[in-house]
Parts: structure tokens; sequence; C-alpha cells
């Protein structure tokens, strides 16, 4: 998980200097000021400035400003550890050792001038795009766990330690509750090393962490993920993709195998079907604005580059077939797409 920098607000207790908590009540009723937790505030233009997942990152960190960190489990616990997820949760999960204390528990008010909120909102909107409702926060989802031992992560822009679960019970804990997909998603990034340094495992370390595992349908569930997981993918996108793939039937691509040409490879393909001569190519808008922030590359000249790349690979006698994020979230139309192209279905 990526943290922007931030300009928390709090009001020390005891402590003559800073912000009263009248003039932080004052600031948050007048719109300046945005409530993530009791006692912890944020320049509202910084909270809307970011993206839902900056968003999250910093809800997360606000549980440790003003004082020692929880445990952060499940999918807080994935992202912080640089698991990429398919999306942002909708809750911080964290751990307490006390049954009466576990539960869900909705957010602070976090705007207290909303009509001001809403006018900062907009501002920060993109242009041609309408700014739509104002960005909800997220609940605390205190589960019941063990708290001691577990590694700390520093976040120097903020100055603050995060303490996350250890990554095998984090694993243990959460890939099964997942749906499919996003199990999938996880495991290829644990198995590659995406992730943080030390998130990763292999397929054999993930098996023994299954066979833990209480349930019999719970362990079902984990295999199914791990059987298809696969550290050749290299983006959430990919994974998700290839996951869509096997839950609609089609049968299994091969990852990143290169179409050769007659001086040499012309390209590294994301998927391809040998029997049916087809490329399968996942478009992730990180790959074009990427192109910009890593090599100063103009995206549309990405855009132009990309489209001779497939022409190349079209003239070697090969298919292709390109999908986007809104394809994979409506599993029809990528069916669809994917018959379209001749993908062939995968042998019952």
């Amino acid at each position: 998980m990526k943290f922007p920098a931030a300009h928390f607000v709090t009001s020390p207790s005891g402590l003559r200097s800073g912000p009263t908590p009248w003039r932080l009540h004052h600031e948050f009723r007048r719109g300046h000021l945005v409530r993530l937790r009791r006692g912890v505030y944020l320049p509202t233009s910084e909270w809307l400035a970011g993206t839902a997942w900056d968003r999250y990152a910093l809800t997360v960190a606000s549980l440790a400003v003003e004082g020692r960190s929880p445990v952060f489990c499940r999918e807080t616990g994935l992202a912080l550890r640089g698991i990429g997820l398919r999306h942002v949760p909708l809750t911080v999960d964290h751990l307490t050792p006390l049954p009466q204390k576990a539960g869900r528990r909705p957010p602070p008010e976090l705007y207290g001038n909303r009509r001001s909120a809403a006018e900062v909102w907009a501002g920060v909107a993109r242009e041609g795009h309408p700014p739509g409702p104002l960005p909800p926060g997220f609940q605390d989802a205190l589960r019941l766990g063990a708290i001691d031992g577990s590694p700390r992560l520093r976040v120097p822009i903020l100055g603050l330690d995060l303490r996350v679960q250890a990554l095998d019970e984090l694993l243990f804990d959460t890939v099964h509750r997942l749906a499919f997909d996003d199990a999938v998603v996880v495991l290829d990034q644990v198995l590659s090393g995406r992730g943080s340094a030390g998130a990763t495992r292999t397929r054999e370390e993930l098996q023994r962490i299954c066979g833990r595992l209480p349930s019999k349908a719970a362990r079902r569930r984990m295999s199914e993920a791990i059987a298809l997981a696969d550290p050749r993918s290299e983006s959430v996108g990919e994974s998700w993709s290839r996951a869509l793939i096997h839950r609609l039937g089609f049968e299994a691509p091969e990852l990143q195998h290169r179409i050769p040409g007659p001086q040499g490879d012309i390209a590294r393909t994301d998927f391809f079907w040998p029997g049916a001569r087809l490329v399968g190519e996942f478009d992730g808008l990180l790959k074009y604005l990427r192109s910009q922030d890593l090599g100063g590359t103009d995206p549309a000249r990405v855009v132009v580059e990309e489209k001779r790349r497939e022409d190349r690979i079209r003239a070697e006698g090969y298919g292709v077939v390109r999908w986007v994020w809104d394809d994979l979230r409506r599993p029809e139309r990528f069916s669809a797409l994917l018959l379209r192209a001749g993908v062939p279905r995968r042998a019952r």
C-alpha cells in the first residue's frame, strides 16, 4: 500500500501548544477539516485530492497517529504488505484479543460541512468528469485474534509504525474467505514475490497453510485458488483475467508467450492460445500512465506503439483479442468477447 504525504491534525492531551479541541471542532464544522476518527483530523483538500486507495491508506494510518498501532489483518494486512487487491476494501481490519470488542464499528462523521466539502470535491474533479457524491469513510472491523509479536511496517512519509499480522497467519485467516478471483489475485503475487520483502511463499508452503484450515470447505476453496495461482501473471488485471477465463469455462492460456518473427521476437504477450493461434492482451490504464511516470513517454504515443505491435503480431498470422477493466467487471460481456475472438472452451 502506498501512502500519500499528509498532515494529520490532533490536539495533544495536556499540552498548551497546538490546536485546542474547540478550534479543531470549529474548523471541522467550517468544512476545512475532515474527521477520520475521534481526535484525528485531516485538511479537507488533502483528503479529497487523492484516489480512493489514498483515502483508505490515510484511514488506516489514522489509527496509529495518537498511539500504538493496532495489528492489521485480512485485506488491510495484505494491502499493507504490498499485495494488490481488485477493489479498495470497505473496512479497515485489525485484531482484538477481546471477544466482546469484535465486530464492525461505524466511522465517525467524516464531514462537518458537506456543502463546503462538496465545493472542494468539485474543484479537484477531473476536467470533463462530474464530481459525483462525496467519498465515504471506512468502517473499522475488529477481528478476534492474537496480537503479540506482530511485525512492524515503517511508513517514513508519515513518520508512523504500523503493525501487521504475520504473513502465514494473514494468509491462513484471509485467503479462504475471499472470492475465487480475489484469492487468485493474491496468491499469484505471493508466489511471485511482487509484494513487499518477505511476502513470498512457495506453492508447497501455501498448501501447508491450507492444510491447517479446520474446515473442509475452507480447505477446498483455498486449494482451488492455489491450483490456479501462477507467478507469471504480472498484474492484478492479468490475474483477474485468468481467474475469469477459468471460471467461464475457457481453455487455460499460456502466459508471457513470445511471438517469433523473421528477425527475432516480435512481442511477449499476456495470454496465448496456441491451438487457435490467438493472442490475448489485458489493457490496464496503468500501462499508459506508467509510460509517462517512468520513461517520460506520452501515453498517446504508447497507444500508437501498441497498435503497431498488434499489427506485427497479426502479420505473422495470429489473431489478437484485447480487453479492459470494464470487461472484467462484466463477466457475461467478457465471455462474449472471448467467444467472438475464437478462444476455445475447456474440455469437460
